[in-house]
């Protein structure tokens, strides 16, 4: 009897013991950050979007580029001396130095504007305060929000798990977008990168001309493109994607045909500056590639790919020329980003 208590008891106090583990492994992973790393990796995977780091864009913004780290092989880039890994990594450590921001670790979406980012992530606005007041950054206030500030340079606001920096401008429109008109409300940008699609590495998107065209415009009869939206993807190669959008499906269908024509001679176009074997490796991939117009939505939409041999062989023909140096490392970079075949 008296051993079968004592089983019990034993057998009690080990649940305990694993149960204390677990917690103090949970509360240590949320401290330190791997839990929302964790968190983060998994949203990556099955629900990418985030309208929310929108919030922060003034409305009107031309270009905004959105990054997703979690969906690129960050470690094979930073440790390349070939492309542009030694930039990276000085950039992380100075920035991790001067803030306690580690952009490989604590960043988990970017989206980057003229002269704005807006980050998404694990960010601790007190510790951040301390370390730049040691860099002669004060506080500042706008709106009700306080943000620091280096006079003349830059600034930074941290709000939750968003980190806003760009000069002191910007940062003071990016509040008033938070509290007013922001690319969030903004029906004509997000409905691009819902047509796009969040689960990009990289998402891309410009305007080139006004969403709501004058009366003039209408009437004459609006051409040309009007926004280009753009994904890339890096799987067992580079895969690219793109939506053009024109004022009408006569404009669709005319610039599908201009794409056409221009790919068609793409390598007489480009050898003078590429040479004759990257001229050649281009104008395949952009034979390849498939340019279709959508007369009902008024856009044309591209799609190419680029296998890993190929991309392979146009990076070491573009670092072959001297002329296209800088070409070559975002190659480079974009190689890296691409997992091997299975």
């Amino acid at each position: 009897m008296s051993e079968r208590v004592g089983g019990r008891a034993r057998r009690s106090v080990a649940k305990w013991v694993v149960l204390a583990a677990v917690g103090l492994a949970g509360f240590a992973a949320v401290k330190t950050g791997w839990f929302g790393f964790g968190w983060a990796q998994l949203k990556a995977m099955y629900w990418p979007r985030d309208e929310a780091i929108l919030e922060w864009l003034p409305s009107g913004t031309a270009a905004v580029a959105i990054v997703d780290p979690h969906q690129m092989r960050l470690k094979d880039l930073a440790a390349d001396p070939s492309s542009l890994g030694p930039t990276i990594v000085r950039i992380r450590g100075d920035v991790l130095k001067v803030t306690g921001v580690d952009l490989a670790f604590d960043v988990d979406k970017l989206a980057v504007a003229p002269n704005l980012a807006v980050l998404r992530g694990r960010f601790d606005g007190q510790a951040l305060a301390t370390k730049l007041a040691e860099y002669r950054y004060v506080k500042a206030d706008y709106s009700g929000r306080s943000y620091l500030v280096r006079a003349g340079e830059d600034a930074v606001l941290v709000v939750d798990d968003f980190l806003v920096y760009g000069d002191e401008t910007s940062l003071k429109a990016a509040i008033d977008a938070k509290d007013g008109a922001s690319l969030a409300k903004d029906e004509s940008f997000t409905s691009r990168l819902s047509h796009m699609g969040w689960n990009y590495p990289l998402v891309a998107t410009v305007s080139l001309a006004d969403d709501r065209p004058s009366l003039r415009t209408l009437i004459a009869g609006a051409t040309g493109p009007r926004a280009v939206t753009v994904g890339v993807r890096a799987s067992s190669g580079v895969d690219v994607r793109a939506w053009v959008e024109t004022g009408s499906a006569t404009a669709a269908a005319d610039l599908a045909k201009t794409l056409d024509q221009e790919r068609a001679r793409l390598a007489e176009t480009l050898e003078p500056t590429a040479g004759a074997e990257l001229a050649a490796l281009l104008a395949g991939a952009a034979k390849d590639a498939t340019v279709r117009a959508d007369p009902a939505a008024a856009q044309v939409e591209i799609r190419a790919h680029v296998r890993p041999d190929a991309l392979d062989a146009i990076v070491r023909a573009a670092q072959n020329s001297s002329a296209l140096t800088a070409t070559a490392k975002a190659l480079r970079l974009v190689q890296l980003l691409t997992p091997p075949p299975h």
